[in-house]
């Protein structure tokens, strides 16, 4: 997360990540464009537009006990510089905008913790990994693109960039059946507003989930604090003036956190579901005695406190 973003391209994580993974039992499927136009991810294209690095799509497996039982799907969002696209974000923006690949930097960093600790588990991370920038091909507000799973989506600002390649990977995370899906990354700055750097933001659509969630955070001191997935941020992600399904923009301009999870959620085909917000927590400025200043690379201990906790649980539990 520290690395500069000309030294950190799409490329350039796919080939650290592989380094990685490579000795500790885990394998790394690196997809190029070509097989993202063929699965038809076109809201993960669309933020790739505009850039001249090329966009690629990492599959991450760690089998930890028989490969035929369900996984956990992890889910980051790898954004590996966020300038805005068209929607440009100001100078002062951009300062930690190298770091919106907090959420794919996590999913690498939690399956090389679990491997390591040969723990029994199976785990799947899906990483799209893209620069979103105002190139000549970039992505216009007003565009309209049909993601993986044929829902239609308005591209109100092209600064809301991560639900739109979240959309297409927890698409494609359906094909394994899962356990259950947990997605991670630097979505919406609002939630800085509401909790500042003290917890992580947690939506889902299970309690038990949650429960096991937070017991994990206790123990690791890394928190995380649940938000209300509730059916009254639907009709802000899903436009009445237009014909589409969604809009990355919500309508209201309240409640934003909670109506981006609102839109993930029509990616999410009754399985069990767990959506964290990082970016109130994705720099630390010192104030955390056992934090180093910049990049915090929180909530990865609480994953993996969380995935080990459920790996170790007796079955009878």
């Amino acid at each position: 997360m520290e690395s500069p973003s000309n030294l950190m391209t799409p490329t350039a994580f796919a080939l650290s990540t592989v380094e990685a993974l490579v000795n500790v039992g885990a394998n790394v499927e690196v997809r190029v464009q070509e097989w993202a136009k063929e699965n038809n991810m076109n809201a993960f294209l669309a933020v790739a537009k505009g850039s001249a690095e090329a966009p690629i799509f990492l599959e991450v497996n760690y089998n930890g006990c028989d490969p035929c039982l369900p996984p956990v799907v992890l889910v980051g969002k790898g954004i590996t510089f966020d300038s805005g696209g068209l929607c440009l974000k100001s100078t002062d923006e951009m300062t930690y905008m190298k770091g919106d690949m907090a959420g794919a930097a996590c999913v690498v960093a939690t399956v090389r913790a679990i491997a390591s600790l040969r723990l029994p588990i199976n785990i799947r991370g899906l990483i799209p990994l893209c620069e979103n920038m105002p190139g000549a091909s970039a992505t216009k507000p007003g565009d309209i693109v049909r993601a993986m799973n044929g829902k239609t989506i308005l591209i109100g600002n092209t600064d809301n960039e991560g639900q739109l390649i979240l959309a297409d990977a927890l698409s494609y995370a359906q094909k394994y059946k899962p356990k259950f899906i947990l997605d991670v990354g630097t979505l919406t700055n609002q939630l800085e507003t509401v909790m500042g750097p003290s917890a992580t933001g947690v939506w889902t659509n299970d309690d038990s989930l949650w429960i096991s969630l937070k017991a994990a955070s206790i123990h690791t001191g890394d928190r995380v604090w649940r938000l209300p997935l509730w059916e009254d941020y639907c009709p802000q992600v899903t436009p009445s003036h237009v014909s589409v399904d969604l809009t990355n923009v919500p309508e209201t301009g309240t409640g934003i956190s909670s109506a981006v999870a609102a839109f993930l959620s029509h990616f999410i085909c009754y399985h069990r579901w767990i959506h964290m917000d990082t970016f109130g927590v994705m720099v630390e400025i010192g104030e955390t005695p056992y934090l180093r200043a910049g990049m915090s690379g929180r909530p990865t201990r609480t994953i993996i406190e969380f995935l080990a906790q459920m790996a170790c649980k007796p079955p009878d539990c």
